[in-house]
């Protein structure tokens, strides 16, 4: 097929600017230092490029969600750093009021000290993270988790839900502990309690100190007992010691019917040498000794009363009599055990235990975070790897491509220009 000049000349042309687009190309890959992964000129490179950012947009994202955990709990730890240091406060003071030689005066200033040291406690409880959410609400973000009542208590406002993150596929890692678990349900033996609970406990052992007492000895071996209890039946616990021994008796009581103390007394008088007689049409007890023996009460306990309380809300009233059945000495205020300061100090420990447990959860919350941060770290280095392989340009080779595309480019030049100057006359010559 005859070609004519025309054709001729725009085929070289393209030639040329095929060789000039390629070098083009070429220089590119030098000054960016990145190969063209463009589906159009490698698709399985660009396929697999595409595979690798998708794992490292991943990488990123598990992250970012690690420094928000790693953010949070840091937070939470000082948070409860900060509650042990309080509740050692409370303690050293607790310890300092339950020497006798401190007046009412003295502890009424102590209490004063610890209500201030328990509103502090609820603030701390209260702490929001860097967003602005409660760090102890569990599941509930907004508004503050724990709310005095006008009873004087703090309520839990939150749930027991354990904020977390996506750690890798697979693995999550917890952001906290909910402030139940923290706060509200420190464990004893009457059930559980919460931190506020013991503070309010402190503030009513030091202000009912000089009223009341937890145990007592009247030597005069006659005594009038008058039990103040609700209408409810409630069970009320104590140690009787008399000139043969001492028992431990339990008896539902209900306000103004003491029948049933009479009975537990009486249930133990081989043991205890103590017979109990109630009031005709009344609601006193009248305990005598054998042989005008001591009459020792002591370890009362009562039903649903865990820590101290003011106004007590149960209590014995003690009056000693004399042989004539008169009283013969001020009467006594017999207290719930836990309503004494020393109870407050051994209440204080275990919630310093409790706080101190909570938090070594948080750390070990934390380390799994960091422990898995590096692995994360790892991985980023060798997909970080793997990319540069697929799309970092090998110069030394691109240079060579470039420099023999440019030799052939400026040769097709030469030859082009040197045959269009060229006619028909000159090949017919």
């Amino acid at each position: 097929m005859p070609i004519s000049t025309k054709i001729f000349n725009e085929q070289a042309i393209r030639g040329i600017a095929r060789l000039t687009e390629q070098s083009n190309a070429y220089q590119e890959q030098i000054a960016t230092g990145k190969k063209d992964l463009r589906p159009s000129q490698d698709p399985v490179a660009a396929a697999r490029l595409s595979s690798v950012k998708d794992i490292e947009a991943d990488l990123r994202r598990f992250t970012d969600n690690i420094g928000a955990a790693k953010t949070r709990l840091g937070l939470a730890d000082k948070v409860l750093e900060s509650a042990q240091n309080i509740m050692i406060r409370a303690n050293e003071l607790a310890i300092q009021a339950a020497n006798d030689t401190n007046s009412q005066v003295d502890r009424l200033a102590i209490r004063a000290e610890v209500d201030r040291l328990r509103d502090s406690m609820v603030a701390l409880a209260n702490t929001a993270d860097d967003r602005g959410h409660a760090l102890f609400g569990g599941y509930v973000m907004r508004g503050s988790p724990f709310v005095n009542t006008e009873m004087g208590a703090v309520e839990y406002g939150g749930d027991t839900g354990q904020t977390t993150v996506l750690a890798s596929d697979q693995l999550i890692l917890p952001t906290g502990i909910s402030g139940a678990e923290v706060f509200m349900r420190i464990d004893t033996d009457e059930g559980p309690i919460s931190v506020f609970d013991i503070f309010a406990g402190l503030s009513a052992a030091l202000e009912t100190a000089a009223n009341t007492t937890t145990e007592l000895t009247v030597p005069g071996g006659r005594v009038q007992i008058d039990v103040d209890t609700s209408r409810a039946p409630q069970l009320h616990e104590i140690t009787i010691t008399g000139p043969r021994g001492s028992a431990r008796i339990a008896a539902e009581i209900v306000g103004g019917a003491p029948d049933a103390l009479v009975v537990a007394i009486n249930a133990v008088r081989e043991t205890t040498g103590l017979t109990a007689v109630a009031e005709i049409n009344g609601g006193s007890v009248f305990l005598s000794a054998q042989d005008d023996g001591p009459i020792g009460l002591s370890e009362y306990k009562i039903a649903g009363l865990p820590v101290a309380d003011v106004p007590l809300r149960a209590s014995m009233t003690v009056t000693p009599l004399n042989d004539r059945g008169a009283p013969a000495g001020a009467a006594i205020v017999l207290a719930d055990a836990d309503q004494s300061i020393d109870n407050s100090i051994s209440q204080l420990q275990t919630g310093l235990e409790h706080v101190g447990l909570q938090r070594a959860k948080v750390g070990a919350f934390f380390n799994a975070a960091d422990i898995q941060s590096e692995a994360l770290a790892r991985k980023e280095r060798l997909i970080a790897e793997t990319r540069s392989g697929i799309e970092d340009t090998d110069m030394a080779e691109v240079i060579s491509k470039l420099q023999a595309l440019l030799v052939n480019r400026d040769a097709a030049q030469q030859a082009f220009a040197k045959l269009s100057q060229q006619s028909l006359f000159d090949y017919l010559r």
